[in-house]
């Protein structure tokens, strides 16, 4: 009697789903990180296995899950392919390896219980657009190139128009996630390389290229790729030149705050802190500084650090986003420290 019991249930369960129609499949919402570990077919529809411009799913990767085909065991996942036109694409489950955070089925009228995210999560700290602030941090290339002289940027002969004229340059601009702390990151779970240029070339747009080069000195060594894939990954926003612009323009309204004037009057010359700050308040509102890391070396400003909120408009005031950024002042420059100048001290 059990193969005949095993059969009336399944026969029951087909007439349960035939009845309740397509909802009982209704796809479902979901975060999380798809790590591929085999070359799969993208397709835009499942049911047509329709792939107008041949994507596929390199091994290796991560993509973002968007949404599942069902909430327990699915067979289908939807992912987001940078590449892809359009970018969100259905594959296989049976594809790769699945990072799942909380699941929420799509709306159907009833309320439904939040399920908590664990915030003690690993996976959560390489899953990208979990961010709930981002750093904008700057160097102060002068001060950077005296204990990295090796560096192709930091060679006699390269160009220091940037820096000469009192600018910060770029270092990056980092998505961050409070319970991470510094390890946020890295949400395409590339190996990092021995060298930044082992890493792929992001294929900017030539002019975000050349730019770039001018505001992030480091592009000369490859930084601008190492920035992408440990920090560029974690947000969901903007593709590799717009979220380079972005950096940039944020970078340009620092400098144009007043700051780069005072720091051109004032190269090769030591400032008290509370003057730089004074600075940075005049520049980008009152209490700016609370929202600022300091950095320094053997008695010498090289970084800073600004906190801005979890999401950035592009074109907004860099004032107006520090001020909604929460504070967090730490610094390791002594009361008064010295603006280092173009070229190598003796």
């Amino acid at each position: 009697m059990e193969p005949h019991n095993r059969s009336t249930s399944a026969l029951v369960m087909a007439s349960v789903l035939f009845c309740l129609g397509p909802a009982a499949w209704a796809s479902v919402p979901t975060s999380g990180t798809l790590h591929a570990e085999r070359d799969c077919e993208a397709f835009v529809s499942k049911k047509k296995k329709s792939n107008p411009d041949k994507a596929h799913l390199e091994p290796g990767d991560a993509y973002v899950i968007l949404e599942v085909n069902r909430p327990n065991q699915p067979d289908w996942i939807r992912v987001r392919v940078e590449d892809a036109n359009p970018p969100e694409r259905w594959v296989e489950a049976n594809c790769g390896r699945q990072s799942v955070s909380a699941a929420t089925p799509v709306d159907d009228g009833q309320p439904e219980p939040e399920t908590p995210i664990d915030p003690d999560d690993p996976s959560l700290c390489s899953t990208a657009g979990l961010q709930d602030s981002f750093k904008l941090a700057l160097s102060w290339q002068p001060a950077f190139c005296e204990s990295h002289r090796s560096k192709k940027e930091c060679a006699v002969n390269f160009p220091a128009t940037f820096q000469s004229a009192g600018n910060f340059t770029l270092h990056g601009l980092w998505p961050n996630r409070e319970s991470c702390g510094i390890n946020y990151g890295n949400c395409e779970h590339r190996r990092k390389p021995r060298e930044f240029c082992d890493y792929p070339d992001l294929g900017l747009n030539p002019e975000v290229a050349k730019q770039l080069s001018q505001v992030m000195p480091g592009t000369a060594s490859c930084l601008e790729r190492h920035e992408w894939f440990k920090h560029g990954t974690c947000q969901v926003d903007w593709d590799m030149d717009q979220y380079y612009e972005v950096a940039m323009d944020l970078v340009r309204q620092f400098n144009g705050a007043g700051i780069s004037k005072y720091m051109a009057a004032n190269m090769g010359k030591q400032v008290s802190m509370e003057d730089f700050l004074q600075q940075v308040d005049n520049g980008l509102g009152p209490e700016a500084r609370d929202r600022l890391q300091l950095s320094c070396s053997g008695g010498k400003l090289t970084d800073v650090l600004i906190s801005l909120p979890a999401q950035i408009e592009p074109g907004a005031s860099l004032g107006e986003m520090v001020r909604r950024a929460p504070p967090d002042f730490r610094s390791k420059c002594p009361s008064r420290f010295t603006i280092d100048a173009v070229g190598f001290s003796r």
